[in-house]
This record gives C-alpha cells, sequence and structure tokens, in this order.
C-alpha cells in the first residue's frame, strides 16, 4: 500500500486545498543570506515585522567548550525570539518562534518564523504565519514544531492554529478544532484571553501527530483523520487552580502512533492509540506548596518517559510507574529534555547549560550556551537526532552542536 504523507491527511482533515508553494527539497540546502524573511506560505498576507537585522542580536559570551561541543554560534533571531527546534539528522534542523510572547502584559507581537539548518549553515527565514496588519494579536503564540523524515514538519502555536511543510515552504494556518467548553480558570478561560497561551505537538511518523495546549485540549491525527478533540480541565489540589492552565512550556512525546504522553501543567495525559486519559502526577503537591509546573518529557520508547520538572527529573518505566524526583540540576529551570534512546537523554536548562543520561546515571551540568538575554522567557530547546547528533538553542538565537562519538555527548 503506498505511503499517504502528513500533507496530504492534514489538508483531507482540515478540508483544505492549499500546497506548499514548492516540492519539498532536499534537507541540504544554503541559500544566500538576506535581510529580509522570504515568505515562502501560501497566505496572501503579507508579514507585518520587521525583518531581522543583518548583524545578529546578541553575542555569545566566551563560555568553555568541552570536545564534542561546537563553540556557542548564533543565528538570527526572528522578530520575537526563537521557542522550538526539531533535528531529524546532523545536516537537517528546523527552529521556530516570532509571533507573539503569549501574555499582553510584556507582549512581542509579529510574524510565525521558521529557519532550517542544513549542517552548516542556516537559511534565510521563513514567514509561515503572518501576523495581522492590526487589531487584536491573536496568533501565532508561542510556536512549537516537530520534524520526521521526508523531511516533514508540523508547526503548531498556542492559539491551536497548525501550519506543515518542509522546513522552508509553509501551508497556510489552519485553525484546529477545539471540541466541549472547559472548566473555566480565571487566569486564563480560554481562546482570545490575554493569559498564557502554550502548545506542544510530536510526529513520531510522517502519518500520525499528537498535539496539546496548555487549556487541557488534546488532538491526535490517525489513519488519515483526526481522532475527536479531547478536553481536560479538573481542578487543582487548591481548588482554585486548574492545573492545566500553567504558563510557560508544556510537552508531548509519541515514539509510535499508538503510544504518547503529554504532561501539560500538573497532569499527564496519555494515548493509547484511540484515545487519552488522564493519569495519576509523578511529584506530590500540597494546599502550601501549590501544583508543580513541569515543563518538558521525552518517551525513548513505548515503556519508557522522563518528565522534567524545575530541577529535578521523574522516570516512567514498564511495570513500575514514575520514579521518585530525582535531582540533576541544582540550577533548576529545566526548559527542554531529547531521548534519542532509551540508554542517552540530553536535557538542557534555561541558563544555557546541559546534563546528560548515559542509561544510568546524570552527568554534572556544564554550560555551552549563554543564558538568553534579549527573550528570557522563553526557555532554551534541545533536540537530538541520534545520540551522536544533538543541538541546543536559546530563545536569542545562540546555539551548540555535539558531534561524534559513541555514546553522545558527556557535559
Amino acid at each position: 500500500m503506498a505511503t499517504v504523507s502528513l500533507v496530504a491527511l492534514l489538508l483531507v482533515a482540515c478540508g483544505c486545498s492549499v500546497q506548499p508553494t514548492a516540492t519539498p527539497t532536499a534537507a541540504r540546502r544554503a541559500p544566500a543570506r538576506s535581510t529580509d524573511p522570504t515568505t515562502t506560505s501560501t497566505t496572501s498576507a503579507p508579514p507585518t515585522t520587521a525583518p531581522p537585522s543583518a548583524t545578529p542580536t546578541t553575542v555569545p559570551a566566551p563560555v568553555v567548550q568541552t570536545p564534542g561541543w561546537s563553540g556557542a554560534l548564533t543565528t538570527l533571531p526572528p522578530g520575537g525570539g526563537f521557542t522550538s527546534l526539531s533535528c531529524i539528522s546532523d545536516t537537517f534542523c528546523v527552529a521556530t518562534g516570532g509571533g507573539t510572547s503569549g501574555d499582553t502584559s510584556s507582549l512581542t507581537a509579529g510574524s510565525g518564523v521558521a529557519v532550517s539548518w542544513d549542517g552548516a549553515t542556516w537559511s534565510d527565514p521563513s514567514v509561515y504565519f503572518p501576523g495581522p496588519a492590526s487589531g487584536p494579536v491573536t496568533a501565532p503564540i508561542l510556536p512549537a514544531i516537530s520534524c520526521t523524515s521526508g523531511p516533514t514538519c508540523v508547526i503548531v502555536d498556542g492559539s491551536d492554529h497548525l501550519s506543515y511543510g518542509d522546513g522552508t515552504n509553509w501551508s497556510a494556518p489552519s485553525a484546529m478544532a477545539l471540541g466541549p467548553s472547559l472548566t473555566v480558570n480565571p487566569q486564563d478561560p480560554g481562546p482570545g484571553h490575554p493569559g498564557s497561551r502554550a502548545a506542544a505537538v510530536a510526529c513520531p511518523v510522517s502519518t500520525f501527530c499528537a498535539v496539546v495546549d496548555n487549556t487541557g485540549h488534546a488532538f491526535a491525527l490517525r489513519n488519515g483523520s483526526w481522532a475527536p478533540t479531547q478536553s481536560f480541565g479538573l481542578p487543582g489540589s487548591r481548588g482554585t487552580t486548574v492545573s492545566l492552565y500553567q504558563p510557560g512550556r508544556i510537552g508531548v512525546a509519541c515514539p509510535t502512533g499508538a503510544s504518547c504522553t503529554a504532561v501539560v501543567g500538573a497532569t499527564v495525559l496519555d494515548w493509547d492509540g484511540s484515545t487519552w486519559a488522564q493519569e495519576s502526577a509523578p511529584w506530590t503537591s500540597s494546599p502550601t506548596s501549590g501544583p508543580s509546573d513541569p515543563t518538558a518529557l521525552a518517551c525513548p520508547s513505548a515503556t519508557t518517559c522522563i518528565i522534567a520538572n524545575g530541577s529535578s527529573v521523574s522516570v516512567r518505566s514498564a511495570g513500575s510507574g514514575w520514579s521518585p524526583e530525582e535531582t540533576i540540576d541544582t540550577r533548576g529551570g529545566l526548559d527542554s529534555i531529547s531521548c534519542p534512546s532509551a540508554s542517552y537523554c540530553l536535557a538542557a536548562d534555561t541558563g544555557g547549560s546541559v546534563v546528560a543520561w548515559n542509561g544510568t546515571s546524570w552527568s554534572a551540568p556544564r554550560q555551552v550556551i549563554p543564558a538568553a538575554a534579549e527573550y528570557p522567557g522563553l526557555g532554551t530547546s534541545v533536540s537530538c537526532a541520534s545520540p551522536q547528533f544533538c543541538m541546543v538553542m536559546n530563545g536569542d538565537g545562540d546555539y551548540a552542536t555535539y558531534s561524534g562519538g559513541a555514546s553522545g555527548p558527556t557535559p
């Protein structure tokens, strides 16, 4: 049976007729640097953000490097900072950002932008979601990206819009069906509210994606169509707090199309191939301390997942449930984690440090990029295509790569 691409599935599912503006090209490409973003979205609305400066807006501070890691480098921030990174090989990574910060109290508004990396250089920015010319800023908000072989990439944001493409050419963003109404939270009652909004996406194969947002909506694309949207919105331990409406990052990981785990606020959700269900969280909370606010997770297999929460991680193994929290980074602020195998993981914190798991123990934190100065609230992203290649990037666009070695980058 012929393989159906995610692009075709999304067009059928959303009833759209748009196509990417060009056939996806090979992963390795190095277009000439320009000071103007190249708009390759099929939408006709022009971007409203000023072009990125021809000169990087941040200069990485010198940091001590270990063998295998590049020096701290920088790419051009996309008029709003980088919020997500996805690498499928050592010659193909895509970073996305721009849009809005998700909170009108400190709003950075503009177009959603993506840049692709070919192993040596970054492409010119491509606008996948032009910002509104006027009126309230509704999207894009804190975009997240997941890429798989093809290359095929999917971008979602906190306003529950979705775009797909090859890293350079993007479909027009389409709104996802939100489904049932949620329990109202005074801090963030839902779409259109000026409070924090966030989403996460995982696409393990070209025919399946899972999407969650921080208002409790969970989506899954399976067998060519979207499963019915499910909503979760249970009160937290303090009565007035709905655990799903936490600000900041959330996470979803899918080792297969029949196995996903998501962490949203103090809630853990699981997808079994047909439905989402809520499970007990691996941490404890009390009326005095309030719910924990985990930010990321990775699942290298259907039986193993790791959740990062502040300075600690919890591991779920087959038949044993979640382990007690283990402190791995005394600096705290763990923002992202990537596990290309069950015996290797790399976690990154807000300050630009990484800690590595070798299947037995965690290394000490080691700084590989500087802490973000312009966009410190967007966090640090990490993506490992394999134990032999990883990239770390902060909101300013400062990044470092690791290449080589049989057992992965040990700080």
